[in-house]
């Protein structure tokens, strides 16, 4: 999309965008979800041993190859599972930002970074639940709740990380080591020609090396 395209669709976005919201209170819920998830869980946890505290490095994991998923060949191809989905995704944020305009300009721009607010409790009650009632029928209680502490984990640090690519100017994060270098990878995916083909993974690029969609330039 060309340079002009992308700042008419921001143009018509913003107008679109309902007067009361506000990016602030929307960023704030889903953290507040996720961390009353997280502390729920790990508040309900005995006597965890070694063994099951993998459980968390797992579920990271799960979650890594789940962006890469959703993002891959749901955001960025058209399907009859989520059409939302790729709208928002495909649709809209690549509409909003392209490599050159990459970063928001105030706080109602948030609409277009954070993922639906509703998404977060589709994925505790269509994936977290679910797991977690199979782990805790089968006896694994400390599994479960340490599931559900990897996996909205990882939700959270998709958000925050992606957020972060995307704020302007200087910012906290560029202190964090090899936060500069994600977002140079995601800048990359912005980019008309790689968006389709390179740098799904918005945490770490596991799914993406492993899949040789991994790009630097």
């Amino acid at each position: 999309m060309k340079h002009e395209a992308v700042e008419a669709f921001r143009g018509r976005y913003r107008a679109a965008i309902h007067p009361l919201y506000r990016g602030w209170l929307h960023g704030g819920l889903v953290l507040i979800t996720g961390l009353s998830v997280i502390m729920l869980a790990y508040s309900a946890l005995q006597n965890v041993s070694l063994t099951e505290w993998c459980v968390i490095p797992v579920s990271l994991l799960f979650a890594n190859a789940g962006e890469y998923i959703a993002h891959r060949w749901l955001g960025h191809h058209k399907s009859r599972i989520l059409p939302l989905f790729y709208q928002r995704h495909s649709g809209d944020h690549h509409s909003f930002f392209d490599e050159k305009l990459f970063y928001f300009a105030n706080e109602r721009d948030l609409r277009v970074v954070f993922f639906p607010l509703y998404l977060i409790y589709l994925f505790i009650f269509l994936l977290v639940l679910p797991v977690g009632f199979v782990l805790h029928s089968a006896g694994f209680d400390n599994a479960a709740y340490l599931f559900a502490i990897g996996a909205i984990g990882g939700y959270l640090l998709y958000e925050i990380l992606h957020f972060s690519y995307h704020i302007p100017g200087n910012n906290p994060f560029r202190f964090i080591l090899g936060w500069a270098w994600l977002r140079d990878l995601h800048r990359l995916h912005h980019t008309h020609a790689q968006m389709r083909h390179a740098n799904f993974n918005i945490t770490l690029p596991l799914m993406d090396v492993l899949l040789g969609t991994y790009k630097r330039h």
